[in-house]
């Protein structure tokens, strides 16, 4: 055994600085009630010289019921059994404080949807039931997608509900990169003021009603808004040897995985091959899901536009990205036609959703329960939701851990949809809305000298 005093590589241990732990709360700077497509901004606004576990960071609000009440249930406002009250939020954004767009996710409500389909049953029926209003029985609780809507004595019953004038309040933890980021954030050492952006949803879009409620609820109001933020503020010494380590020119990068929205539509009565073309320009694609929905019924108050989600009769579906065909075979997903064959659909959005967080690995659906299919019958697509994403994981087709850099291509990315003609399939109802979200890398910089903070993707 070679003696201590010649194992030169040893290293000692480096300490831990010593820092204050406390949670700090933000409340909005634009105003104190909001109502439909409105936008609350919560300033990121923390003690010089501390940083941010912006992990452990969430929202609380309180959405409060306007209607008249006259019945049990007859002003009742219906939460989204996958996401709860937080399809009331329509665009996430995060701003430096030097005005630099550090995120943003539009139709925000839709990509929570497609998280919580993939969480386990456990999960949703308790932790997301009290937290944020989604079902207490996720295995059977189904989300409304039928343009007529539902009657009190339907049978979409398991909806936590907001009853008419009262109010509940929420916590939500966000999905975003800022917010998943793997290294604390340096918001003290930033130049001016970061803030969160959240675009509310329309006055249909962000609640639902039975079709036969007497009292509209289409004027509810999201109060109380606060961001709580773990703020740790280290001592004198390490805060004065840190500001000089970055104005000495030295940048800090803070690695984290986000997401970005495309849309295209689906004209009515689609059917055959559809060729849908998106466009980005990111440099690390790791995965890319792609959902429908009925385009009306994203404001309908009558149906839960956020995660009332279609198929089409999808038979199969293959990606074009950076001008080559992934997979080389397109995946069948077609229910009755290939028998079910929706394994591969479900292990490529697990994988997807897995460069996000490695939690996503459950699934709160089945093949049979006629409420909480995978993926409905095409007799059933034109009135039922289905859970289903068209994803496909690139890391998994030979892109390496780095994923595919689509900056400089100058080529759209398309999915190509094979739908059947089945009479009740989802755009009998009326065109629908593709909506592509792209897993991605994402580097925060902070310049040191200028104070500025910035996001490279």
């Amino acid at each position: 055994m070679t003696p201590s005093v010649l194992r030169y590589s040893d290293q000692i241990p480096q300490m831990s600085p010593q820092m204050d732990f406390n949670y700090l709360t933000m409340i909005p700077s634009n105003g104190a009630a909001f109502s439909a497509n409105q936008e609350v901004r919560i300033p990121i606004n923390v003690p010089t010289d501390s940083f941010v576990d912006m992990k452990r960071a969430y929202i609380k609000f309180k959405l409060t019921n306007p209607a008249a009440a006259a019945g049990e249930k007859d002003g009742a406002i219906l939460l989204d059994p996958v996401i709860g009250a937080a399809s009331i939020i329509s665009t996430f954004r995060v701003v430096s404080g030097t005005g630099a767009l550090l995120e943003e996710i539009q139709h925000y409500d839709a990509l929570c949807a497609i998280m919580n389909n993939h969480k386990n049953a456990d999960v949703r029926q308790s932790r997301n039931a009290i937290c944020m209003g989604s079902s207490q029985t996720p295995m059977t609780a189904e989300s409304i997608s039928n343009s007529a809507g539902v009657n009190d004595a339907g049978d979409f019953e398991g909806k936590e509900t907001v009853g008419a004038a009262t109010s509940k309040i929420f916590y939500h933890e966000p999905v975003s990169a800022v917010f998943n980021a793997d290294k604390l954030f340096p918001f003290g050492y930033t130049q001016g003021t970061s803030y969160v952006s959240l675009q509310l949803n329309s006055a249909g879009g962000g609640i639902t009603q039975y079709a036969d409620a007497t009292n509209s609820a289409a004027a509810w109001t999201a109060s109380e808004w606060e961001l709580y933020l773990p703020v740790l503020r280290p001592g004198a010494e390490f805060a004065n040897n840190f500001r000089t380590l970055i104005q000495s020119g030295l940048p800090i990068n803070i690695h984290s995985v986000g997401f970005q929205n495309s849309q295209q539509n689906i004209a009515q009565n689609a059917t055959g091959m559809q060729t849908i073309t998106f466009s980005t320009r990111k440099r690390s694609v790791k995965s890319i899901m792609t959902t429908l929905r009925v385009n009306a019924q994203l404001s309908d108050i009558k149906c839960n536009g956020s995660s009332g989600f279609k198929h089409n009769d999808a038979v199969d579906y293959q990606y074009s990205v950076g001008g080559r065909r992934i997979p080389s075979a397109p995946l069948k997903v077609a229910s009755a036609t290939n028998g079910l064959d929706l394994g591969g659909v479900l292990n490529n959005t697990l994988m997807a959703l897995g460069h996000y967080d490695s939690n996503l690995r459950g699934a709160s659906f089945d093949v049979d329960t006629q409420h909480r299919k995978y993926m409905q019958s095409a007799a059933d697509d034109d009135d039922r939701s289905s859970s289903v994403a068209f994803s496909l994981d690139l890391e998994s087709y030979g892109e390496g851990l780095s994923g595919m850099n689509l900056a400089g291509q100058g080529l759209p990315l398309v999915l190509y949809l094979n739908c059947g003609a089945t009479a009740q399939r989802a755009s009998t109802v009326g065109a629908l809305l593709a909506d592509l979200y792209i897993v991605h890398d994402v580097i925060f910089t902070l310049d040191g000298v200028s104070g500025t903070l910035s996001a490279s993707s």
